[in-house]
């Protein structure tokens, strides 16, 4: 993708870049910086699953719809820090949490016996179980998401260390990216509606029908290749026959084996 943005991008980009600059000195908000989070351990298989959806997501975000960006290395400074930052979330009830843990469960048992069923949830759903199960205790603090007219906005903050540039080594993705999101077929479909990091926002004029095709593609191949480094990880989507958010809703529906 970096190849594909060269001499005519670099122009934009650097204009870009001083407006981008002077626009963040007047009115970006502070980003809130936390010590980084403890490595994960011992996670079970469908939270190793959906964080490594989640992990790739925020590589990709970065890498390809700001691959062109990179080419000028003020881009790096811009969109990534040296830190995490500290993602707040509305504490989910007793009630909440339960009803939550319960389509968990639901989901998990559908899969162990292999067989089809459809499970809702809710944003509330979703930001419950990433704050308060041991599973997703990498997500906690650092990933809240909201679904409404069937577009995700994930608001999440993810080390960059498993990018191939070594300048990313030791830096971090603050930020969000506003997406429509489908998986079918075993394929991912996303639609990048927009995207922020560390208080700027994406050029649009990158978020073409043709460069979504690329970042599917290359979504997808990422993907399957960071599953099967997690060995289990690819075995909760090898049971998930769709997914797709509709409406305020994330929908999963499970295959029958």
């Amino acid at each position: 993708m970096a190849r594909q943005c060269s001499s005519r991008a670099r122009k934009f980009f650097q204009s870009w870049f001083r407006r981008a600059s002077c626009r963040r000195e007047m009115d970006a908000p502070p980003i809130r910086q936390a010590p980084p989070p403890p490595v994960p351990s011992g996670m079970g298989c469908f939270a190793k699953g959906c964080l490594t959806l989640v992990g790739v997501v925020c590589v990709l975000g970065i890498v390809l719809i700001g691959g062109g960006l990179f080419v000028v290395n003020r881009g790096i400074n811009m969109f990534t820090t040296t830190a995490p930052a500290q993602i707040q979330t509305r504490p989910a009830t007793p009630t909440e949490l339960q009803v939550a843990k319960a389509k968990l469960d639901s989901l998990r048992s559908a899969i162990t016996n292999r067989v089809e069923t459809t499970i809702e949830f809710t944003a509330d759903d979703v930001n419950a179980l990433l704050q308060n199960e041991p599973e997703f205790r990498g997500a906690r603090n650092h990933a809240r998401v909201a679904f409404a007219n069937s577009i995700v906005s994930l608001d999440v903050s993810a080390p960059l260390d498993s990018a191939k540039w070594s300048r990313l080594k030791g830096r971090w993705f603050n930020g969000n990216i506003q997406f429509g999101f489908s998986y079918v077929d075993d394929n991912f479909n996303f639609d990048v509606r927009s995207a922020e990091a560390n208080g700027y926002p994406f050029p649009r004029a990158l978020l073409s029908a043709e460069f979504m095709q690329s970042f599917n593609r290359s979504f997808n191949d990422n993907f399957r290749r960071e599953s099967a480094k997690r060995g289990d990880a690819s075995d909760l989507w090898r049971h998930i026959r769709m997914a797709t958010v509709q409406n305020d809703k994330l929908m999963v529906t499970t295959r029958a084996l």
